[in-house]
């Protein structure tokens, strides 16, 4: 298991907010994906991920950087053609749900 991985597994949701298995996957395929914006942003929050696991990022750092990406991925999504808009969505949508409204709460 990569480190990503093991640091949502360990996160303690008592209140089942974050979608852990939702998250993984949605990192997974972001970092399959045809796009390579959708690839970078997927390799970035993996990264930043682990920097917030091992200490080298604080919770406040790793939620400027998420919301920066965010903006920069809703952005993104507009300059796209159509067929590597759903990805960048998918990305965009994924990162609000998953990351800032669950992952948010529980750092």
């Amino acid at each position: 298991m990569s480190k990503f991985t093991d640091f949502i597994d360990g996160i303690v949701d008592d209140s089942k907010i974050l979608a852990k298995a939702e998250l993984k996957q949605l990192v997974a395929d972001a970092k399959k994906d045809q796009s390579d914006f959708v690839r970078l942003q997927a390799e970035n929050l993996e990264r930043w991920t682990v920097l917030l696991a091992d200490g080298d990022l604080t919770p406040a750092g790793y939620k400027k950087l998420v919301r920066k990406m965010e903006v920069l991925t809703q952005l993104e999504v507009i300059k796209l053609k159509v067929s590597a808009k759903a990805s960048a969505q998918r990305l965009a949508q994924g990162i609000q749900t998953l990351v800032i409204d669950s992952l948010f709460a529980l750092i």
